[in-house]
């Protein structure tokens, strides 16, 4: 199952070291007002697409704008169920996801990308660990299905700091909860990521024949090591998924089939069941 893309704002405040955000949209704000944004969304839900995903940049910065889009979405109630997976801990509070609840949210997702200072400083998220922790508690209050995304292998990971950020995964994130990790960072022509990985000397390709993907691991780690490490924690909680997850040839079916028995969206929100269910298939999954 798909979901209609609606925007707010475009621009990113942002300067995290791998995303061309800035570049695309540029760091200035421009925002949709708060009613048309409500306003697409009923004329989305009215055409018969209800499931319906805000794919800002970062969905909850500026926090005004967002507390605005949310209180005109619950006035005018469309018959529509919302998801965002584009929120940042800095901008996180109850008063944000008690807003998101009642605006009709469904879903949200905290793209955190680590638990580790190191990592987070090296990516230039802007935040650290203590607002990974502090988001996480304020998840817990609330009953909102959340997926978690984390980035493995940026500059500054070291076998130490992914396990930190797999200990944050295993015991601060709600078992409930989905949680999606991916390793090697897609480095793209012009990011900051770029200039990193050519003064370590893991990336020499030329920028013209970067369109075709090419990922960042931080030297000091093994991608190898990384993935049987997030293989040994996915075999005890079965709320993770891995890049792999995606690949599997019969997920679009998994999705029709949830579907269609009603199960309640997002779906991701069910990744353990579903997990345990391939497993006592006989799926190595």
């Amino acid at each position: 199952m798909s979901t209609a893309p609606l925007q707010t704002k475009l621009g990113c405040q942002f300067q995290c070291s791998y995303c061309t955000y800035r570049k695309i949209e540029g760091n200035t704000y421009r925002f949709s007002d708060p009613a048309q944004a409500a306003l697409s969304a009923v004329r989305l839900a009215s055409s018969g697409l209800r499931d319906i995903e805000f794919v800002d940049s970062v969905f909850n910065a500026p926090y005004d704008h967002t507390m605005a889009v949310c209180e005109a979405l619950a006035r005018a109630k469309p018959n529509a169920r919302f998801q965002s997976l584009e929120l940042n801990p800095l901008y996180f509070d109850d008063a944000l996801l008690a807003a998101m609840k009642q605006a009709g949210f469904v879903g949200i997702g905290l793209t955190v990308e680590s638990a580790s200072d190191e990592v987070l400083h090296g990516l230039r998220k802007g935040f650290t660990s203590r607002h990974v922790h502090a988001a996480a508690e304020i998840v817990r209050r609330h009953d909102l299905p959340c997926v978690w995304i984390f980035l493995l292998g940026g500059p500054g990971e070291t076998q130490e700091t992914v396990h930190e950020t797999l200990r944050f995964a295993g015991t601060a994130i709600r078992p409930h909860d989905a949680v999606f990790f991916n390793i090697g960072i897609r480095v793209y022509p012009g990011t900051e990521l770029e200039s990193v990985a050519r003064r370590q000397g893991v990336l020499t390709l030329p920028a013209a024949k970067m369109p075709e993907p090419v990922f960042y691991v931080s030297p000091e780690v093994d991608f190898g090591w990384i993935s049987r490490q997030v293989k040994n924690a996915m075999n005890s909680h079965m709320n993770f998924m891995s890049g792999d997850s995606l690949n599997f040839s019969f997920l679009p079916a998994i999705h029709r089939v949830g579907y269609r028995l009603g199960l309640r969206v997002p779906l991701w929100r069910h990744t353990r069941f579903i997990r345990r269910g391939l497993r006592f298939a006989g799926m190595d999954v």
